[in-house]
Order: structure tokens, then C-alpha cells, then sequence
């Protein structure tokens, strides 16, 4: 058997796609996953964060120096 005759060298150079792709699937699969087991987590976070933001303006104004 030749070189030609060789699997690899029949596959088409497409592969290299499927490979790129593939933590993209497997990402989109985890938080597919999570967000069907925690359905409020966005709420949540979301919550969250606009009480950090609304506590750090609230402590800017009260040690702020006035001028």
C-alpha cells in the first residue's frame, strides 16, 4: 500500500472546522444545561448586581469629599 492509499490522505480539510467549533458546543451544552436546572439564576445575578451598584453610589455620595 502507498501513500496515497492512506485514510489521511483521503479526509477532506474541513476537519479543522469541526474542531474549532467544538468548545463552542460544549459550552453552549453547559449553560443550556444550567440554566434548565437554575431557571433564576439571571434574575438573580441580575439583582445582584444593581444592589452592588446601587450600595457602591450610595457609599461614594456618603465618604465622598465634598468640595
Amino acid at each position: 500500500m502507498g501513500i496515497r492509499g492512506r485514510d489521511y490522505m483521503k479526509r477532506p480539510s474541513d476537519d479543522d472546522s469541526e474542531r474549532a467549533s467544538m468548545p463552542d458546543a460544549k459550552l453552549e451544552e453547559f449553560f443550556s444545561t444550567f440554566f434548565q436546572k437554575h431557571p433564576r439564576f439571571a434574575l438573580y445575578f441580575g439583582i445582584a448586581v444593581a444592589t452592588l451598584v446601587l450600595a457602591a453610589i450610595v457609599l461614594a455620595k456618603f465618604f465622598g469629599t465634598s468640595s
